[in-house]
């Protein structure tokens, strides 16, 4: 896409059970963008800086940057990349249910992209007044 391609700042996450895979991914482009992986604080989500020697199992088992990390604004975020357990197309996404994302996604300023496996695609959600969308969703990985 071309606005990845454009983007020197990238949001994406640390992916489990049957997430699409994003630990190549992430080894494969940090070195030409500056890539973020999220870190639990609290009831947000920090955008840190991703160093695979600063990764550690953090909340809720899954590995995150360390408290030393670098923590980047959201603002600063130009591409991000969407976890959810569901999405349709319209964008609305299903996530684990904590609301994480989608206390983070209304203040990324840059496009939203949710990617899943095709099982992971419904017809249709119905989304609660809390719930927030991504722009895309990329899927038949």
């Amino acid at each position: 896409m071309p606005l990845f391609r454009d983007a020197s700042t990238v949001l994406a996450y640390w992916s489990v059970r049957d997430e699409v895979p994003t630990h190549e991914f992430l080894e494969k482009w940090q070195g030409s963008k500056r890539m973020l992986v999220p870190r639990v604080c609290g009831e947000r989500l920090d955008l840190c800086v991703y160093d695979p020697s600063q990764m550690q199992r953090g909340a809720f088992g899954i590995m995150e940057p360390a408290p030393e990390a670098v923590a980047v604004l959201p603002e600063e975020v130009g591409f991000a990349i969407i976890p959810g357990e569901a999405f349709d197309a319209d964008g609305n996404r299903k996530g684990h249910g904590k609301g994480y994302y989608d206390r983070l996604l209304p203040h990324l300023k840059c496009l939203k992209v949710g990617i899943a496996p095709s099982h992971k695609i419904v017809e249709r959600l119905i989304p609660q007044p809390w719930d927030a969308p991504v722009d895309v969703v990329i899927t038949g990985i």
